[in-house]
């Protein structure tokens, strides 16, 4: 495959593109609600109570009460935080091995909306501490996804030009944003579909 000799970062999103979330009834059940993945996806993602925590504002237990208000859900908030926490089921089959068929020459990036209840399971339990360059979780960088500031930050602090990055995320209103940006972005669910992206623009060694 033709490689792109202008890319020189490969960014990852986590959730649904590297790390199982699961089916869409975990997140009914924490939004109360119902109806297409997407439009359930764009709820969580609008939700001020979701980018308050993604962004390290509140702390896991500000973040339940205020949820559970924001849907009008009377689950406990016990069950909610312990269900929550376990929300990422573990990584995808053949995840890290498409992380590490990235070439070297290219800087591997994380960029996601996360928080302080996952953000060490997906470092320790599931092995993604060590596998990158950088990584910019939404919760320590004081932003969150499809805001411009967050991809402005990953800019800055990588000191590249936004069409040096590819960028690739299992939502449309993130692409959205990074390709306003001027980054080569491309949606994709899945480690399959995420590989098919990655060797269209030649940086995997296998």
């Amino acid at each position: 495959m033709k490689q792109d000799h202008n890319i020189r970062v490969v960014l990852f999103d986590l959730g649904n593109v590297l790390v199982d979330l699961g089916d869409i009834s975990e997140m009914h059940a924490m939004l109360n609600t119902q109806g297409e993945e997407s439009a359930v996806w764009l709820k969580w993602l609008r939700s001020p109570t979701v980018a308050a925590f993604d962004s390290g504002k509140i702390t896991f237990d500000q973040f339940a009460d205020r949820l559970l208000k924001e849907v009008g859900s009377n689950i406990d908030k016990e069950i909610f935080k312990a269900s929550f926490k376990a929300w990422p089921r573990g990584l995808f089959a053949g995840a890290l091995e498409l992380v590490e068929a990235v070439k070297p020459e290219y800087h591997r990036a994380i960029l996601s909306n996360t928080n302080a209840a996952h953000w060490p399971r997906l470092m320790d339990e599931m092995a993604l501490a060590g596998k990158f360059h950088s990584y910019y979780a939404s919760h320590m960088v004081g932003f969150v996804k499809p805001d411009e500031a967050i991809y402005q930050h990953v800019i800055r602090n990588l000191q590249v030009a936004p069409e040096q990055i590819l960028f690739i995320d299992d939502n449309q209103v993130n692409i959205d944003t990074a390709n306003a940006l001027g980054m080569k972005a491309f949606r994709v669910k899945g480690v399959d579909e995420a590989r098919v992206v990655l060797h269209q623009h030649g940086v995997l060694s296998s």
